[in-house]
């Protein structure tokens, strides 16, 4: 028996390590041509832990099947470094411009209390002495406290705004001297950009993104709740319909992310490219948008730093990206509950 639930143990790991290989080739693989290595990658972080497990369980058996998930997580570096930072990094100080981004779900409620949390957010925002803000789902009205003039007048030191439409919205301390935005084909998801000139020796071009999201509706999310699903007919719908939104999210962020990469490229100023991508590390859309730029948690952050706070299991899906001229320090994700996202923030040392 025990040789047998050996052998069998041994056959799962030489499932989960396919998996994890194919989850290494989500981020070269484009959704649009061939989505399913895309749910591989959705899973990244669980075939990790798995083929980690199963690395020990082999070692305490002194048993050569370790080579198997060894070899498999070598394999991975890339990937996994983007994914895990093991030791915590930090910069000098409190140098170069402070940027923030945070999805705050239309300044809604509070994700315990269900309480509206608006002045919350504003004395959060207000404590990071942030110089660069960039709010993905704002949803600010046109008058009152919490309009855009409203929130600039509760922020210290922010007297420059660009705001774009579905709720994306820039904050400047610095002068926004252009602005532009770049739609997508079939979606209302969109990325505004900012050219704000931080002296007279710097222009920085800002992209405030918000890539499309899976528009999963608040009803499914007990699928993911072990507690709540039942196996019945309707659940089973409700995983299709699930598996569909996930897929038709991956092939529109494939288009998107070559539009925004291309056109980051093109920028005639360094640049700093922050916001909600609804993706994780280990997708097209990451690899496609960072290309040659820092991210910000790789440079100067620790742990995994999930930043999605909703009911669907938690992954990172928020990021800074800048340019290669400058040095992201301090990254922080704050654990606050005041939407469905935490925000993020560094410091851009130039």
């Amino acid at each position: 028996m025990k040789r047998l639930f050996s052998k069998f143990s041994f056959l799962i790991n030489i499932g989960t390590a396919i998996m994890l290989l194919f989850a290494y080739l989500a981020p070269y693989v484009p959704p649009d041509y061939f989505w399913p290595f895309s749910f591989f990658g959705l899973a990244f972080v669980f075939l990790i832990y798995v083929n980690i497990s199963f690395l020990f369980a082999w070692a305490i058996q002194r048993s050569k099947r370790l080579l198997l998930p060894l070899i498999v997580l070598f394999i991975g570096y890339y990937p996994i470094g983007n994914t895990f930072q093991l030791f915590p990094k930090s910069g000098t100080g409190d140098s170069g411009i402070r940027v923030l981004s945070y999805n705050v779900h239309g300044f809604g409620s509070d994700i315990k209390t269900k309480k509206p949390n608006n002045q919350l957010i504003l004395d959060y925002l207000n404590s990071t002495r942030s110089e660069i803000i960039c709010l993905q789902e704002g949803g600010l009205g046109s008058v009152g406290k919490f309009s855009l003039k409203g929130v600039m007048d509760g922020l210290s030191g922010i007297k420059y705004s660009h705001q774009g439409s579905n709720g994306l919205v820039t904050l400047s301390k610095y002068p926004i001297l252009d602005k532009g935005e770049i739609r997508f084909s079939g979606s209302s998801n969109l990325v505004i950009f900012s050219d704000i000139k931080i002296s007279s020796q710097l222009m920085v071009r800002v992209y405030n993104c918000h890539l499309q999201s899976y528009s999963i509706d608040p009803e499914d999310y007990n699928i993911a709740d072990p507690s709540e699903f039942e196996p019945d007919s309707q659940e089973i719908a409700r995983a299709r319909k699930i598996s569909f939104k996930l897929k038709s999210g991956f092939i529109l962020r494939a288009s998107q992310s070559r539009k925004l990469a291309d056109h980051i490229r093109r920028s005639p100023y360094p640049v700093v490219v922050c916001g909600d991508f609804n993706d994780t590390p280990v997708s097209f859309t990451y690899r496609k948008v960072r290309g040659e730029l820092k991210d910000a948690f790789v440079e100067s952050g620790w742990g995994v730093s999930n930043t999605y706070n909703g009911k669907l299991p938690s992954f990172r899906i928020d990021y800074i990206f800048t340019d290669k001229k400058f040095a992201p320090l301090n990254y922080i994700r704050d654990k606050v509950d005041f939407s469905d996202h935490y925000p993020i923030r560094c410091h851009v040392k130039y």
